[in-house]
């Protein structure tokens, strides 16, 4: 007897809750007020050319183009061309850590995703409407399925958007896998230090890599692995100024700034805090043994 195996299911992109789903009329040069708010945005420009203020910054999108904001982003829309210009707009709850890369990129939509975000339109305007609250309301009579095929394509039209920055040329995104994601991250970001040994990083650096809040990943590694971020590179910098002691004849004035430490002295201290010796008094020792 042929033998089944079960599989189960790896979301990495989950829509939890459908917030508004709506058109913008944009008039001469019309600006909707600014706002903010805790759920993620997307901002498709069905015809003409609209312009994004978004976090300080002026975003064009034009016609065919999508713009996602993550939550808590303060923005507002304004007609880019004092034409007449109309934009889908689809607003959603999810905690789905994927879409951090997403968050303020523009997208230029090719043929698969227009059908796709057609799609999304066209089920929308068959099961929901937005009242005089500007409340999402299911129609008396909708589409039957329609509210899960909704979500079924947003997140396949998210899904295809993540495909797309993975394969990139010098992307420079990770993207976890759900399942042991707090492991991996802090796996990722050992991997970028050891890389990285030589430079002096910051914690933007490290953010901007990884796609996430300074809060999110000093939390997170620091519960994973009971250091901080910086103890961590520094101790990886100061196991391979170890190596580079007992294996090379480099001084340690290039050891220092082989790895990123302007300052000899500071490098010194920082190594006999760590070791108990200097630079030097190590060395001396490795030899006699």
């Amino acid at each position: 007897m042929k033998t089944y195996l079960r599989h189960r299911i790896l979301n990495v992109v989950d829509v939890k809750e459908l917030i508004a789903l709506e058109y913008l009329d944009f008039e001469g040069k019309y600006s909707e007020y600014a706002e903010t708010h805790d759920f993620w945005e997307i901002c498709y420009v069905q015809c003409g050319e609209i312009e994004l203020s978004l976090s300080g910054k002026k975003h064009p999108v034009s016609q065919g183009q999508v713009i996602l904001i993550p939550p808590d982003k303060k923005h507002s829309y304004s007609s880019a061309t004092g034409n007449a210009s109309k934009a889908f707009v689809i607003c959603f709850e999810s905690f789905s850590h994927a879409l951090k890369p997403l968050g303020e990129r523009c997208f230029s939509l090719d043929c698969a995703l227009l059908d796709c975000m057609s799609k999304i339109i066209s089920e929308c305007a068959l099961t929901f409407r937005m009242n005089e609250n500007e409340l999402l309301e299911v129609l008396p009579s909708p589409a039957f399925g329609g509210q899960q095929a909704i979500i079924l394509l947003i997140e396949y039209f998210l899904i295809c958007l993540l495909r797309r920055l993975s394969t990139e040329k010098n992307a420079g995104i990770v993207f976890l896998s759900g399942e042991k994601f707090y492991a991996d991250l802090v796996d990722v970001v050992i991997r970028f230090f050891r890389d990285n040994l030589h430079e002096k990083l910051s914690l933007d650096d490290i953010c901007n890599k990884f796609n996430y809040s300074r809060s999110f990943i000093c939390k997170t590694f620091k519960q994973q692995t009971g250091e901080t971020l910086f103890s961590c590179f520094t101790r990886l910098k100061l196991e391979e100024a170890r190596r580079l002691l007992e294996q090379t004849d480099m001084t340690v004035t290039k050891i220092a700034a082989t790895l990123g430490f302007k300052e000899t002295k500071y490098f010194d201290a920082l190594f006999k805090k760590h070791t108990g010796m200097s630079p030097l008094a190590y060395r001396k020792n490795i030899k006699e043994r």
